[in-house]
């Protein structure tokens, strides 16, 4: 008799999760049908980030639900349940954090998500090439959402060319209502290559005044896909920018404490261009950028690239979660210099 109600028992709940999913799969394609729901998919973490920010929001009522999976396939839902929301945003989130845009392979889930995207969210500059081969084995046919307003170099020196070219891909792009301001690469070619690796930096996210523009835009492609919900994005991209601009005044404080002669940024990859245009700081480049978690930089190398930091009057090294951080030490203790590694960084 009981094990006859722990099986009863067992079967309601199970058909009652079984009708809740049910629910909300029905509601998801009703939402479909009329227009009130859109697949995304944001390339960088920063861009992930930022939507979360923009479309997340702690009031059920408000009728929006942020289904969110991450670089890991771990799934979430934020603000209205998935039975009850009027709009519904999918976002799927391809880089995981720490990890290298170069060594990216997209999963099966992730190809998934591609190819059934309204709307991929870019940032552009011509940082996502990583990503043409997966674009097009996908057949990816929505919006390219252009973040900084920007994609490529070559729109750079002849945008009405570019937009030639663009009638016709399988997809649309669209480059929002503002855009950065790109810095020419000032970085010769990597050891054994002819070319530089970019023509323009494609790190405009160490600037907050481009992530500003950023997240405005951002706000703009969501506002179209789900204007019934645009009143939200918008307030939440006001509040996101006011952030921002706190951010940007208490780094332009902090900063400024420090001497102009210690005010020298050494790195381990060429990502800190725009940071230091913003806060007036000397950046000289990558001087510790093969220095990565799979190898020890060799005795030669520590040697060279301590001279370089004794030469530039820095008195601290900040380095990457993914550096070797036993070569980042010995190059601290060779130069005399301080390490911050890690999380501490």
């Amino acid at each position: 008799m009981k094990t006859s109600r722990i099986f009863a028992t067992a079967a309601a709940v199970a058909l009652l999760a079984t009708s809740m999913g049910a629910c909300g799969s029905a509601k998801n394609a009703e939402n479909k049908a009329k227009g009130n729901q859109v697949n995304v998919v944001a390339t960088t973490t920063q861009i992930c980030d930022y939507v979360t920010q923009i479309a997340s929001t702690a009031d059920a009522k408000s009728g929006l639900s942020l289904n969110k999976t991450d670089s890991q396939g771990k799934k979430s839902v934020i603000g209205a349940p998935q039975d009850k929301a009027k709009s519904t945003i999918n976002l799927t989130c391809l880089l995981a954090p720490n990890a290298s845009a170069h060594e990216h392979e997209m999963t099966p889930a992730q190809s998934k998500a591609l190819s059934k995207a309204d709307l991929m969210l870019v940032s552009g500059v011509d940082l996502e090439h990583f990503l043409d081969q997966a674009v097009k084995a996908t057949g990816f046919k929505g919006t390219m959402g252009v973040t900084s307003g920007i994609l490529t170099a070559d729109e750079i020196k002849d945008s009405k060319a570019e937009a030639a070219k663009e009638k016709d891909l399988p997809y649309k792009v669209d480059r929002g209502i503002a855009k950065v301001h790109a810095e020419k690469w000032p970085f010769p070619p990597e050891e054994g290559e002819k070319e530089p690796e970019f023509q323009y930096d494609p790190h405009i996210w160490t600037s907050t005044k481009n992530t500003m523009i950023q997240v405005k835009n951002i706000g703009y492609f969501l506002g179209k896909a789900l204007p019934k919900s645009k009143s939200i994005f918008d307030e939440h991209v006001e509040k996101f920018v006011k952030s921002l601009t706190d951010l940007d005044a208490w780094a332009t404080k902090a900063l400024n404490s420090v001497p102009q002669k210690h005010r020298v940024l050494f790195t381990s990859h060429d990502a800190f261009g725009y940071f230091s245009r913003d806060y007036n700081v000397k950046f000289i480049g990558a001087a510790l950028s093969d220095f990565n978690s799979q190898q020890d930089a060799t005795a030669d190398h520590i040697q060279k690239a301590a001279e370089d930091v004794k030469k530039s009057g820095a008195v601290a090294i900040f380095a990457e979660n993914s550096n070797n951080s036993k070569s980042i030490k010995a190059v601290a203790a060779a130069a005399g210099v301080k390490a911050v590694i890690g999380d501490d960084a």
